[in-house]
Formats: C-alpha cells, structure tokens, sequence
C-alpha cells in the first residue's frame, strides 16, 4: 500500500512537471478568429462557458479543468488526505516544521536562480547565506538558524519571475494532482523543475553510489514527504472549502485569481 502511495504521488509529480505540458499554450485552444468557429460545433474544452462572463478569472477549459478536479479530490479522499490526517496526528509539531525547513533548504538553488532573473541583488545575498548557515548549523536545513538571526526566507519561482517580466497569468489549469494553477504558473513550475541541479545529481546514475537511481528513489521520496506535509497544513482550510461553498471548483479557482493579483500587484510597486 506505502508503494502504491508513493507510485501516485511520484505519477502526479512527473505529470505535472513534465516538459509536455507546457508545450500546451493558450494560442493552440482559442482561437484568434473567432468568426473561424461559426457555424461550427463548440469545441469540447469551450462548453458551456455562455455563463462564465467574469474575465478576471479566465477558464476556456472548465470542463477539462473539472474533470481533474474530481480525479484529485477522489485521489485525495482516498490517498492523500488519509495519509495527511496520519501524518497531522501522530508526527510532533517540531518535525512537521523541520520537515518544512529542509524543503525550503532544498530549493535554494532555484530561489537563488530566481532572485538574479528579478533583479533582486540583496535578495540573492540573503538566499546564498541562508543556504550556507542552514545547510551546516542549521544541520542539512531542519532548523532555520538564518530565520533566528534576522534573515527570513522567501522561496523565489519562475512563475513569479514570469509575473514580475509582465507575462499574463493566462487561463485557469487544474493540474493532476498538484491542483490549482495557470499556464504561467505551468511554464514557471516546469522551469524549476528544470532549474533544479539535485534534480540533474540524482538523475545522474554514472555517479558513485547511484547506479541503481538510489537518489533519485531519495529525491521523489522526499517530494512525496513535503506533498504530505504540505496537504496536512490544509486539512481544516479545505474542509472549510468542502462544506460552506456551493462550488468548491469555483471557490478555490477565485482563490488562485485573488492571490496572482496580489502577487501582481505586489511586483509593480516595486
């Protein structure tokens, strides 16, 4: 059963972190020539959208995009949330924000790369002092010794990156697994993934002591911890979506909308 689980979540990782999907862009699924479609059959993604009029929150593929949304909540009733629930239970908080910790600490290689892309000189500093500090007192990142000197940590992204060069959201994406997301927020997480060099050291099997991908088996487990992790810090916030609204799909959609125009607007006032 432990392999299965780990199975799924390294599928739903792989899924939606795959070079394919952003291959995928909202040019080749709308049209530019709307008189191109009359007299034709609505396409399958584009249904019913007659009454979705609220452009802020842009989703030509609510059909596509919901039937994922059942996949995940099905995956997630039955896997992911079990797993949380156990997890939230019986791992002390101490752990929990360890594990967390280490996260963070893994992905300071691409908040560093992140940070020079904006034009962000001091934040950069501060990314390769938190790595240095964490990584060795902070024993491998599981405490946050930079956090306690006065040098929080803010994980920078591509899809951030992309906001703060101008490049619009694009349409509402509902990735297997992984959730709510855009094509910018795809092309930015497949940037990361990319961008990533534990990704390239644990693919490396001509490595000592990884000739049978040892590390990579380390790596995706690891990713399959924080996804637990991370699922168990929403467990009440989304058993609050589940039961007060009407329209869970729509709700967590409006959710993603608001917090990319906050992050918009927090990058041009800089």
């Amino acid at each position: 059963m432990f392999k299965l689980f780990l199975s799924i979540i390294f599928i739903g990782i792989w899924a939606s972190s795959h070079p394919l999907m952003a291959m995928v862009g909202p040019e080749q699924l709308i049209s530019a020539n709307t008189e191109s479609l009359q007299g034709q059959e609505t396409p399958w993604w584009a249904e019913d959208q007659s009454s979705n009029n609220n452009w802020e929150e842009p989703d030509p593929l609510e059909p596509l995009n919901r039937a994922i949304f059942g996949f995940n909540r099905v995956v997630d009733g039955i896997l992911l949330k079990p797993a949380a629930i156990i997890y939230n239970d019986t791992v002390p908080d101490f752990a929990k924000t360890g594990v967390s910790n280490f996260m963070d600490n893994l992905f300071s290689p691409v908040t560093l790369v992140n940070n020079v892309l904006q034009g962000e000189g001091k934040q950069a500093a501060e990314t390769v002092f938190r790595f240095v500090l964490n990584s060795t007192i902070g024993i491998l990142g599981l405490m946050d010794v930079a956090k306690e000197m006065g040098v929080p940590g803010a994980p920078a992204t591509l899809s951030q990156t992309f906001t703060k060069w101008g490049m619009e959201s694009g349409p509402y994406l509902m990735l297997p697994l992984y959730g709510p997301s855009s094509f910018r927020g795809t092309y930015g997480m497949v940037g990361d993934w990319f961008m990533n060099p534990w990704y390239y050291i644990a693919e490396n099997k001509y490595r000592r002591h990884n000739h049978h991908h040892q590390q990579r088996n380390l790596l995706y487990s690891l990713y399959g911890l924080d996804l637990v992790n991370r699922r168990s810090q929403l467990i009440e916030a989304l058993n609050d979506v589940e039961k007060n609204s009407l329209d869970p799909y729509a709700t967590l959609r409006s959710i993603y909308f608001q917090k990319q125009r906050e992050l918009e607007r927090k990058f041009k006032k800089k």
